[in-house]
């Protein structure tokens, strides 16, 4: 399998390198003929902090898979006590683990290894 790692607004790193190549050789556990792994990994700065996003398409025989993994933004929803229609105000915040690009190639790498795991079970009952 080839693995290519690209990144956008993101200063390359060896050792973020090392991790995708690393996570993507285990997706092998879960179904031994891909072809291609190309990992994006994306930060966007935004109002609330730094995220990362990472997007992977794993090429199997014949299909990709894509994976798109993008903060989730987590809502609190608060009523004010004091009026009589009950209001709801909502702030947001990213999840923790988007704000370390390690943290989020792994959780990328774990949706991943789910959807393979669902592909390669379709593909024995075919």
């Amino acid at each position: 399998m080839t693995v290519q790692t690209t990144f956008r607004n993101v200063e390359p790193s060896e050792a973020l390198e090392a991790l995708v190549e690393e996570e993507a050789h285990k997706l092998e556990r879960f179904f031994e003929r891909i072809v291609s792994c190309r990992v994006l990994i994306e930060h966007a700065h935004r109002r609330r902090g730094a995220e990362f996003g990472v997007h992977i398409d794993i090429g199997v025989p014949g299909d990709e898979l894509v994976i798109n993994h993008t903060p989730d933004l987590h809502r609190d929803f608060k009523e004010d006590p004091g009026d009589e229609v009950p209001r709801i105000s909502k702030s947001a915040d990213v999840d923790a683990a988007h704000k370390d690009a390690r943290l989020a190639i792994r959780d990328a790498f774990r949706k991943a290894s789910r959807r393979l795991q669902d592909y390669a079970r379709h593909k024995q009952h075919e």
